[in-house]
């Protein structure tokens, strides 16, 4: 499994284009596996960035994303961006 950690750049993408691609299948599909565990992860995400500890986010998220379905949905979106 790649470490995502570090994938992005420091630039933001384009909200708008973040939006269709979450609004695709395979952002779609990302999203339901994102919210298997009944989105608690998600929250747990969300209040650790609100702490400013994204370690929290990767400790939150990491179970949700570990799978290779998950890995290769990310791979298809980061590709897209």
């Amino acid at each position: 499994m790649l470490d995502r950690s570090q994938n992005f750049s420091n630039s933001s993408p384009d909200p708008a284009r973040l939006k269709a691609l979450l609004a695709g299948p395979e952002g779609r599909a990302l999203l339901r596996l994102l919210q298997a565990d009944g989105g608690a992860g998600l929250r747990a995400a969300a209040e650790a960035l609100r702490q400013g500890r994204p370690e929290g986010v990767r400790e939150a998220l990491g179970p949700l994303l570990a799978g290779p379905e998950a890995e290769r949905l990310t791979q298809e979106l980061e590709a897209k961006l």
